[in-house]
């Protein structure tokens, strides 16, 4: 800056001394004391605009229309399958069953079993992940082991340990994608879960009974329909069963004993022949546990629908 400004008086003194060589006396004097009034004010004015600050860019701001960046995806997320698929999984069975008693501590293996009910092929960049609740000592994810294809089975086993505290405890499961979705079972993609309750003293029983009622033929009136009842009974842990069935017109079955090694469900039945012709009353089948405790479990209605 300093040499621009020597470098424009020297030019300003050029000129008036030209100016000088050409005129009279009176006018010299007269051009010269412009020139160098000019030259004062070139030079002035330089030093303010070279005193003036550096003036900063005023910050911008994005409007309304325009896009903000795309948040940067985990780089363990991949895309969506180029064909896109839709993953979707069914609970068809567990072993133990919920509400097994352990003790404080006590390790045990839990038993999933999946029916692939989806469009997309499950393989090892599919994992079951920890969602809530109580993990029990569990790994946060398990890669599976195995390529399951739609409408293909899967059972999956992981290691737990119950918890020390004594009481209910609950963790709650699902699956993730490759791409990152997670999914769960049924018709509401609802989270699986293990179930157990935590006793020093544990006493064990039986905790659920399930019915179901098969005809056969399933339709139609011939001599003789055979109506089966199926009991599907759940015990929470070793246990030695007294049991009888009981039947609206009297016929009952007498005391008969089912011994448990573990947790788990057996599956029992009875079966009633109703002749065409016979009354057209309902009838009713009893399942009822006379020990370690009483219980009696509700009754199953049979429609003669062809009287």
């Amino acid at each position: 800056m300093q040499h621009r400004k020597l470098t424009i008086l020297h030019l300003l003194l050029g000129i008036t001394l030209f100016t000088a060589s050409c005129g009279t006396s009176t006018q010299n004097e007269a051009n010269i004391a412009t020139a160098v009034a000019q030259t004062v004010q070139a030079q002035n004015a330089l030093t303010e605009v070279a005193l003036l600050p550096t003036p900063t860019p005023a910050p911008t701001f994005p409007s309304e229309s325009t896009p903000l960046p795309e948040p940067t995806h985990s780089p363990a997320a991949q895309s969506a399958p180029a064909q896109f698929c839709t993953p979707a999984a069914v609970l068809v069975g567990e072993n133990p069953p919920d509400k097994t008693v352990y003790k404080p501590g006590e390790y045990f293996w839990k038993t999933w079993t999946f029916v692939n009910t989806g469009t997309c092929t499950w393989d090892p960049s599919y994992s079951l992940v920890f969602w809530d609740g109580d993990r029990m000592e569990g790994s946060a994810s398990y890669p599976f082991v195995e390529v399951v294809r739609p409408n293909e089975t899967m059972d999956i086993s992981i290691y737990l340990q119950a918890p020390a505290t004594e009481g209910i405890a609950t963790g709650y499961w699902r699956f993730k994608s490759p791409w990152g979705t997670d999914f769960g079972v049924g018709p509401l993609n609802s989270s699986f879960y293990v179930q157990i309750e935590v006793s020093p003293k544990p006493r064990y029983d039986v905790i659920k009974v399930e019915y179901q009622l098969v005809r056969d033929p399933a339709e139609g009136c011939p001599v003789n329909v055979r109506y089966t009842v199926y009991a599907t009974i759940t015990t929470n842990g070793p246990l030695e069963f007294d049991y009888y069935w009981d039947q609206s017109d009297g016929n009952e079955s007498g005391v008969k004993t089912i011994t448990m090694k573990s947790a788990g469900t057996k599956t029992i039945s009875r079966e009633w022949m109703i002749g065409r012709g016979d009354s057209p009353n309902p009838r009713w089948i009893q399942l009822i546990v006379t020990a370690p405790k009483y219980q009696e479990y509700d009754k199953v209605t049979i429609l003669n629908n062809c009287p």
